[in-house]
């Protein structure tokens, strides 16, 4: 998990109007400035003590244990503070290790926020200036970490969808070219006429056309209607030809009959 989750988790936690929650908070502006807290959040409710909450950010073992050998590190944010949380996944602390004064939250894989210990109540120090301009300084800026991660996340989310569309139109339109080439190969086959090649493609449009209007495959009557047919026609086409044949034939009697003359 990263600490950027982390703090997308603490902003759900203290949400609506009974919370402002900044990030990054320094102890005071410009030279002043030397020590962060991760998070700090404030409560605006007067019936809940108006109380101020520090928040330290471990997402590793590692981490933790070298915020333990140097608690100290702390102090000039956590002075202020009503009350003092650690916040990590689960597993990064183990049991005893917890400072008496601090608090423990745990975030889920989910983004939920459990609390482990409870922090108690402290004895704060009145908010100075310096402290006041930082938190000031931290409620006119988004935390960019955040913001960059959340567009992040998103533009990842809509990159998946996007490819997955994609991969879907590609593999439905690889199938349905598979099919007309099977139809092509079949047709070339049965034809000799291959029409992946350069062929005379308004006569081959004309002809399927005719057939098709034709019927000529729909039943076995039509097939045997167009035979009886073609050969009714084949039959007047032999008899105009012997008509032709016999008109062109030269009168041999007759040119005897005139050399005789």
């Amino acid at each position: 998990m990263k600490a950027t989750e982390v703090k997308a988790a603490i902003r759900q936690k203290f949400i609506g109007n009974e919370w402002a929650v900044f990030f990054e908070v320094a102890d005071g502006t410009g030279a002043n400035s030397k020590r962060y807290a991760d998070a700090v959040a404030m409560n605006l409710w007067p019936s809940r003590g108006l109380e101020l909450h520090g928040f330290e950010i471990k997402v590793s073992r590692s981490d933790w244990l070298s915020e333990l050998k140097n608690p100290e590190k702390s102090e000039a944010i956590q002075q202020y503070c009503d009350r003092w949380w650690i916040i990590t996944p689960a597993g990064i602390i183990k049991p005893g290790e917890m400072p008496p004064t601090w608090g423990q939250y745990e975030v889920s894989d989910t983004g939920k926020i459990r609390q482990i210990i409870a922090a108690p109540k402290l004895e704060p120090k009145d908010v100075n200036r310096q402290f006041m301009a930082a938190l000031m300084r931290r409620a006119g800026e988004a935390d960019r970490s955040e913001v960059f991660s959340m567009v992040n996340a998103r533009v990842a989310e809509e990159t998946k969808r996007i490819q997955q569309h994609a991969d879907r139109e590609v593999e439905r339109l690889t199938e349905k070219y598979q099919e007309l080439r099977k139809k092509l190969e079949g047709i070339n086959a049965a034809t000799g006429i291959d029409l992946s090649r350069w062929t005379p493609e308004a006569e081959v449009a004309a002809c399927i056309k005719l057939v098709h209007e034709l019927g000529v495959f729909k039943t076995y009557g039509t097939l045997n209607s167009l035979q009886t047919s073609a050969a009714k026609f084949s039959a007047e086409v032999d008899k105009a030809l012997c008509g032709l044949k016999a008109a062109e034939q030269p009168d041999i009697g007759g040119w005897e009959k005139a050399g005789a003359v």
